[in-house]
Formats: structure tokens, sequence, C-alpha cells
């Protein structure tokens, strides 16, 4: 009799397993899901063309864009990608028979990231410059700021109209979406070579 109970209970059990309802979907642990960033990329995409400066614009005031000014001399665009917010990514910029090295940066990619550049030219009067980006009008689109500008003061005793200026590129503030990127921009009325160091983690102190 106690072994015809004990089966009637093991199948009664065995069907209460079968006929339970899954779990409710809404009861369980919520996952978090990561954003792709593949799918919305915060760097230039590799191979992208050079940027023609005659559609470049660049924000003079808040909301009013004003093209890029024409310029006889040297020009070169820069892609500066920042792994984490403090990357700082230098440029040592040797120019010949110069008076000025500009410089501009636009963010590249999702809206409301700024970046800085900051340069500083050694010569017989060491000065420096500073220059922001603007707010994008739109994800993946390019807006400029004004250009910074150093001056060659005399350059040094033996070789008066060389130029030697370092530029620093860094990350300011924005949707910290890492990698991002940004376009600088770098012009001057010399003959200009740019060698690029590899990015440093630091919080930016350069003078």
């Amino acid at each position: 009799m106690k072994n015809v109970t004990r089966m009637l209970v093991a199948t009664a059990f065995a069907a209460a397993c079968v006929a339970a309802p899954a779990w409710p979907q809404s009861q369980r642990e919520p996952v978090a899901v990561a954003p792709q960033q593949d799918a919305q990329s915060n760097v230039p995409p590799k191979g992208a063309p050079v940027l023609k400066i005659e559609e470049l614009r660049m924000e003079r005031v808040p909301g009013e864009a004003v093209p890029f000014l024409p310029i006889k001399g040297w020009r070169q665009q820069l892609t500066c990608v920042a792994n984490s917010p403090a990357d700082v990514t230098g440029y040592r910029v040797e120019c010949n028979n110069a008076t000025y090295l500009d410089f501009q940066i636009s963010d590249c990619c999702i809206a409301s990231d700024h970046w800085q550049l900051k340069g500083k030219s050694w010569d017989k009067y060491p000065n420096t410059a500073v220059t922001t980006s603007p707010d994008l009008p739109a994800n993946f689109s390019t807006l400029f700021g004004l250009p910074a500008r150093v001056y060659n003061y005399g350059g040094t005793t033996t070789k008066p109209r060389r130029l030697d200026v370092y530029v620093e590129c860094s990350y300011l503030n924005g949707v910290n979406w890492f990698p991002a990127g940004s376009t600088a921009v770098l012009s001057s009325d010399g003959s200009c070579t740019v060698t690029t160091d590899p990015a440093v983690r630091r919080i930016d102190r350069t003078p």
C-alpha cells in the first residue's frame, strides 16, 4: 500500500512540474545591454577622404558659421583620437620661413563633444595659444572653432625664420563615448613638417 501511495505522489509531482507556467519575463533580473559602438562610431572612419577646405566652416560667434579664409602657404589636416578622457596627443610642427602657425579643431562625430588645441612655440620669445571646438549642428557634421595662432618672434640665433611649435590635442567634455575623434587643421605661411607623438594619459598641465 505504501509503495502505491509513493507512486501516486511522484506521478502527481511530475505532472505539476510539466504543467507549471514559465516564470514571467517581467519578473526576471534585467540584463544590461552594451551600446553597439560599431553601429554609431565616435571616430572618423579609416580611409576617410581629406576634407575640402572650400567646404569647411568655422564658428565666428555662436550660431554664425563663416567659410575658411583662403591662405597662400602650407596647410595640413590631422585626426586626433582619444581612447579616454585623459588622452593627450602631441604634434611637433617644424616650419621654415614662417612668421606664424595657425591651428583649429572640430569635433568629428557624435555631437556635444568638445576638444582643445594648445600650442607653444620655442624661440627667442616663446608664446602660447589655445582654441576649442564648438558644438556640432548635427551628428557627423563638421564645424571648426576659430584658429589660434603662435608667432615667430625671431626664431633662434642661427635660424631666425625657423618656427618650432608643439601642439597638444585633448578631450574637454561631452558624451564620453570612447574612442572619440576630432579633426585639426594646421596652416602657416611657411613650409612645415609634422611629427605625431603617441597619445599619453595625463591631466593637461602645459602652461
